[in-house]
């Protein structure tokens, strides 16, 4: 019986949130969204991490007011319960078994098409806070010393910063008092920062950038920027730190170029090794043993996947690099999968799968790049092989996206805009709940000694997003896992 894929639930646009973050799940910051009813409908893995569960289905579904105990929610509402806006200093989230965690909360109440949503936010500061009984000269000292750029904003006026904020910009600080944080760094990274400045009391969610800074002998210098709200004496405050991360996003650069380097120059050695293979086993087929044939085989699959290592560690290093661009053009899709699942024949028989096709009679074109997406079915199609049982069955279903679907309501999608569902489904292991957010990050992997190296699954993401669709994936422990990803229609010009 085939199982309508779920589709992600919908969740408010990700730009209605302070900050316009596009990943919730990168923040180290505890998000939370609940709807109307309160009721939480997403957590992130920082969220996750603070209360101490093992996982976001044991958020999910309570009552956000469940995460504080009813002192700290009615100091949180102040009377007001149908306010827009909540924020409280120190709380105690309770966590897992009732323990206890303290941190800032901040809550936001947001519409989106008639439906109220719940925007929760909660910074941990019980590491940050000082022990009890330390001076408030002890905890400057704390701040002088971080390796963090440190400064204090209200109402637009820098009035503390510390020595490394000093170094990293080579200002003093009388001269840092005098100037604003945006006019530290390069002009296209001012915009992120001014709104911040202009409008604090709208920020209830912590924001993080990566913004290039202008020291005063004109180096740049790239850092990574982070925004805290916070409430003193009843004044709101900006506390801004500065990482430089320079160092970082080299290493970066030196790990990306020699991974190209080394991904090509495997390139011609392989080719005259599996020619050399494929020459030997169509001339000398007829004198060999079937034992002999049976080896000559599995160095051609091996070569194969090999190959195709190698083509997915250079098209990292492009996305990394920047420096992938797509030919967008009519595709056809069914015919473009015939050619996958022909490129992988080889891999289906060996393994005695049966591979199922659903696809709608009048399958219109997409818009896409079709070497890309050529590209995107191949992973998805030999992650499915290599995790499926021998006689196993693997199903390729596509169909039509309701225009009403919430996943069209995402940032990133296009508007007015017909789309496609592509599934690939498999009745392998399955993958268990805890890594269904994670497989899709570089290097990667639910089984460590699994085959691959886990890019697979992070080259299907960006090519998918670039091509303004979303993946994802759905699982059930012993019965298998689907993969699932959207793409436009090319439509009527």
């Amino acid at each position: 019986m085939r199982t309508k894929p779920v589709e992600p639930t919908k969740l408010p646009p990700l730009e209605m949130l302070a900050g316009g973050c596009d990943f919730l799940d990168d923040l180290q910051e505890g998000i939370w969204v609940a709807d109307g009813g309160g009721h939480i409908a997403f957590a992130n893995r920082a969220l996750v991490r603070i209360l101490g569960f093992e996982g976001a289905d044991a958020l999910v579904g309570r009552p956000w007011r469940e995460l504080l105990p009813a002192a700290d929610v009615s100091r949180l509402t102040r009377g007001r319960p149908d306010a827009d806006a909540y924020a409280l200093g120190d709380a105690h989230l309770v966590g897992r078994d009732g323990h206890t965690v303290t941190a800032s909360v901040s809550v936001t109440r947001r519409q989106n098409a008639g439906q109220s949503w719940y925007v929760g936010s909660a910074v941990e500061i019980a590491a940050a806070r000082p022990a009890q009984g330390f001076s408030e000269a002890t905890s400057r000292q704390v701040m002088e010393n971080s390796v963090d750029g440190i400064c204090i904003i209200e109402e637009r006026q820098t009035v503390y910063v510390n020595r490394r904020l000093e170094e990293l910009t080579g200002y003093s600080s009388p001269q840092l008092g005098r100037l604003t944080l945006d006019r530290l760094v390069r002009p296209r990274d001012r915009r992120v920062i001014t709104q911040a400045l202009t409008d604090p009391h709208r920020l209830l969610v912590p924001v993080h950038h990566e913004v290039t800074v202008i020291n005063r002998s004109g180096q740049e210098i790239h850092c990574e920027l982070r925004i805290v709200p916070a409430e003193a004496d009843g004044r709101t405050v900006l506390i801004c730190y500065l990482r430089d991360i320079s160092q970082l996003r080299q290493a970066e650069r030196v790990r990306t170029d020699f991974i190209a380097m080394v991904s090509h120059d495997l390139r011609t050695p392989l080719a005259a090794i599996k020619e050399s293979i494929s020459l030997l086993a169509d001339t000398a087929a007829d004198r060999l043993e079937s034992r002999q044939r049976r080896y000559l085989s599995i160095a051609r699959e091996e070569m194969d996947r090999l190959n195709r290592m190698i083509d997915n560690l250079i098209e990292v290093a492009r996305m990394e690099t920047g420096r992938v661009s797509l030919h967008l053009e009519a595709v056809d899709l069914g015919r473009l999968l015939s050619v996958a699942l022909d490129s992988l024949s080889l891999f289906i028989g060996k393994s005695s799968l049966t591979v199922e096709q659903d696809l709608p009679p009048r399958l219109p074109p997409v818009l896409a790049d079709a070497d890309r997406l050529l590209r995107v079915l191949n992973n998805l199609l030999d992650n499915a092989i290599k995790y499926s049982p021998t006689g196993g069955r693997i199903r390729v279903d596509v169909r039509f996206v309701d225009p009403g679907a919430a996943i069209l309501a995402e940032p990133g999608i296009l508007a007015d805009t017909g789309y496609v569902q592509v599934t690939i489904s498999d009745q392998g292991p399955g993958i268990p709940a805890e890594f269904l957010d994670r497989i899709f990050g570089k290097f990667e992997r639910v089984d460590p000694h699994g085959p691959g190296i886990g890019l697979g699954l992070a080259i299907v993401k960006s090519i998918v997003e670039l091509h303004h669709g979303r993946v994802w994936a759905r699982s059930i422990l012993g019965e298998g896992t689907s993969f699932s990803f959207i793409l436009p229609i090319k439509e009527n010009s």
